[in-house]
């Protein structure tokens, strides 16, 4: 599709934003809005909306949001003064409104609901990176295929308070749980999921990029005092609904309803599930709402911002926050705690008493709840980076064993194992990346499983792993710095002093230190042989 107005050009089909003919630089996030605002100009684009559809589920501040539209003004001369191609409609959102011509539109199917040479393009995208290898961004090398039923289960669409909101999350996170418990079953990540909240798609390509056979997906909707619930299981390859529901829950027995509503659907879905296994799903009581936006938030800085002190320190900060407004919220004090570990363990978090913190939250957490996923997933890959490989393995297992689709205990659990000499690890990392191919911590887990790879010998695995790591998140320096050794051990200086100035280029004040928390002793006389420490 491109869209044409004054002297620039939008091609969505490319990714490209010209000017007289002429590529010009910008954020793809930026690009997303730009093109999203265009797609839409016949009305009022609201501020929620643009949050809905281009930062998948994430919680963001007005402040991003407003910052990712002067960037777009910018990239096409625009002003917030001026306002020629984007406005502002006060309190409501904001508009295209210069004339547009638009080409390379496409009819819609009927049957299929989506765009014909939008979706060729895609799946002639597709269809080429499966040439190449895999859609998933790392490849699973030396493993047996899986056989199990593959299910991909999409956040629910919602419209509402933060309390329909909230529950929503909730119901969406528990069922994914409980099929994933399911024997015969392989569930997709709850990240992964959210990618599509953004990105909408039909079920037939999400299950083609995810190998998925069934799509769950719904909605969740007040209707005054009610609220309605609409969820459907759809085989995939020919789009055909094979089940679906739906039904009225009084606003005031949200919290009572819940875990029948889980079972009722989830029991339609897999009827031979045990009900037994549901009494161990996560018990949620209320919380404040307020403590789990701020929890949210804290939980998307290092994604949306990258890894810096700036953005370490902003993220304690609002779990902080968090904590002081519901002392009882588990998932704050857990992730705290993993915040402060995995930060000081990459030279980010070196501030007096953030051990004594970072234990007291670990602590704090399974104290409160002992048998979230979640809570188990971020505590025990705490433990594990502050040196406790023994109790955070512990933990780390309890996490995939109540839920196999926790991509990031799959992933931590891995990165423990291999700390400790156990190869299994790499079958854990590759198998956690797999089911969460689109997780934004990919960038991080590229890096370590491509430090466990030099570290056992695995020098052209590990060059591909770390590649495919830089490529996948432009914000973070930890990917380029292992590319930067592994080139240097493969005896490729120029590539290697190539990945460490991209490393300063996301980190300008990078220090020898930094290096060399990542560089085994018998690869230092290799990266100084090439002058990679200066």
């Amino acid at each position: 599709m491109n869209f044409t107005f004054d002297h620039f050009e939008v091609d969505t089909a490319n990714y490209q934003l010209r000017c007289k003919g002429e590529p010009l630089a910008i954020e793809p996030q930026v690009f997303n809005l730009l093109a999203y605002l265009l797609r839409h100009r016949d009305r009022i684009v609201s501020k929620s909306e643009l949050m809905d559809n281009l930062w998948a589920g994430k919680v963001i501040s007005d402040s991003t949001l407003s910052s990712c539209v002067k960037a777009a003004r910018k990239a096409i001369g625009d002003g917030g003064k001026a306002q020629k191609y984007i406005a502002t409609i006060n309190r409501r959102g904001f508009r295209f409104i210069f004339d547009v011509n638009e080409s390379g539109a496409a009819e819609i199917d009927p049957q299929t609901g989506s765009a014909g040479i939008d979706e060729q393009l895609r799946q002639s995208a597709i269809a080429g990176s499966q040439e190449g290898g895999s859609v998933c961004l790392f490849p699973i090398r030396d493993m047996t295929p899986d056989k199990r039923i593959v299910v991909a289960v999409l956040p629910f669409q919602c419209t509402g308070s933060d309390l329909i909101a909230f529950f929503a999350e909730t119901l969406y996170e528990d069922i994914n749980i409980h099929l994933a418990r399911t024997p015969g079953f392989l569930v997709t990540s709850r990240n992964t999921g959210a990618y599509y909240r953004a990105n909408p798609s039909s079920h037939s390509s999400i299950a083609q990029e995810l190998g998925a056979q069934y799509v769950v997906d719904g909605t969740v909707r007040c209707l005054g005092e009610q609220v309605n619930l609409s969820i459907k299981l759809v085989e995939a390859t020919n789009e055909r609904v094979l089940w679906g529901v739906r039904k009225n829950v009084p606003i005031g027995n949200l919290t009572e309803q819940l875990e029948d509503i889980t079972l009722n659907i989830t029991s339609a879905i897999e009827p031979e599930i045990n009900r037994v296994e549901f009494a161990t799903l996560r018990k949620r009581r209320q919380v404040d709402l307020g403590a789990w936006e701020l929890y949210r938030q804290g939980h998307a800085v290092l994604g949306l911002k990258g890894w810096s002190e700036e953005s370490f320190q902003e993220c304690a900060d609002l779990l902080r926050q968090a904590i002081s407004k519901d002392p009882e919220l588990a998932f704050a004090h857990a992730y705290l705690a993993l915040t402060l570990a995995i930060g000081h363990l990459v030279g980010l978090v070196n501030h007096d008493g953030w051990h004594e913190e970072a234990m007291a939250a670990a602590e704090t957490a399974i104290a409160l709840d002992s048998q979230d996923p979640d809570v188990l997933g971020y505590v025990g890959c705490a433990f594990a980076d502050m040196g406790d490989f023994f109790r955070g393995i512990k933990l780390l297992e309890r996490c995939v064993e109540l839920d196999p689709s926790n991509a990031q205990g799959w992933a931590a659990l891995g990165a423990a194992q291999l700390q400790i000499g156990q190869e299994q690890g790499f079958a854990n990392m590759y198998h956690g990346i797999r089911i969460s191919p689109r997780d934004n911590r990919i960038g991080a887990w590229g890096a370590l499983l491509a430090r466990a790879l030099l570290s056992y010998g695995r020098l052209d695995e590990a060059i591909e792993v770390a590649q495919n790591a830089c490529a996948f998140d432009d914000k973070i320096f930890l990917p380029r710095i292992v590319l930067g050794i592994a080139l240097a051990l493969a005896d490729q200086p120029e590539a290697a002093a190539t990945a460490i100035e991209d490393a300063r280029r996301i980190r300008p004040k990078l220090t020898l230190d930094d290096i060399k928390r990542f560089v085994r002793p018998e690869e230092v006389q290799k990266m100084q042989q090439y002058a990679l420490f200066g």
